[in-house]
């Protein structure tokens, strides 16, 4: 008899089968072989999806400390009380962050410094490759286009100035404005009807609900005794 000791269920142990980690799954015989098959091409999908993951999760991050220092940046710019020094810390801000908020926002500030020195041509230079980025939803929009349409009448340009009030009737909220300034680009060119009409579409909107019973009380707007005396000289 020999003195090894013997497997009680009589089996080499060689022979056992092997327990692998798919068979702790109970999968089905066909998948189990499917895995088997493919796990290369599978654990190279697996890595590719984190690696992706990894990936987009660094960039994020990147992206939260890029847009944390240019703010950073643009709040120690825009303090500056020397004219030359504000603008040039405004002009690498722009230049190293375009995409980002506070680059758009230096690019602003920089039209608006020329503005400020009497040069707007330079300055609707500015503002409207500016407004030509943005899209229709950017809160900016709207503030770009009415900057633009005053300086456009400022230097005569009556046409650019009518165009950018246009668009800029479109927004909710700044009708009345658009309005009032295309009266007056229409009374500078001389077209006394499409002014007069203007006017009344202005007033009109200042008077809503005043002769409804339960209406909500009248909106005033600042220029609206202004505009009813533009209004008065043209109707006489």
């Amino acid at each position: 008899m020999s003195g090894k000791p013997q497997n009680v269920f009589h089996v080499k142990l060689e022979e056992q089968p092997k327990i692998g980690v798919l068979d702790q799954f109970e999968l089905p015989p066909e998948a189990v072989t499917f895995l088997q098959k493919n796990q290369r091409t599978i654990w190279r999908a697996v890595i590719t999806v984190a690696v992706v993951g990894a990936a987009a999760a660094l960039y994020n991050s990147y992206r939260s400390y890029h847009v944390e220092k240019s703010a950073s940046a643009y709040d120690q710019a825009i303090v500056l009380e020397d004219s030359q020094k504000k603008t040039a810390a405004l002009q690498k801000i722009a230049d190293d962050y375009g995409a980002a908020p506070a680059g758009v926002w230096s690019r602003i500030a920089l039209a608006h410094l020329d503005q400020k020195a009497g040069k707007n041509k330079e300055a609707i230079a500015k503002l409207s490759a500016v407004a030509a980025e943005i899209s229709e939803k950017n809160s900016l929009k709207p503030l770009l286009l009415a900057n633009l349409g005053g300086l456009h009448e400022q230097e005569k340009d009556f046409a650019k100035a009518e165009a950018a009030y246009q668009q800029l009737k479109g927004f909710k909220g700044f009708e009345p404005m658009a309005l009032d300034s295309l009266g007056r680009v229409y009374e500078a060119l001389g077209q006394k009807d499409k002014a007069v009409q203007m006017y009344q579409q202005y007033m009109g909107l200042a008077e809503i609900g005043k002769d409804k019973k339960d209406a909500a009380p009248t909106k005033k707007f600042p220029e609206q005794e202004i505009v009813q005396t533009s209004l008065n000289r043209l109707l006489k």
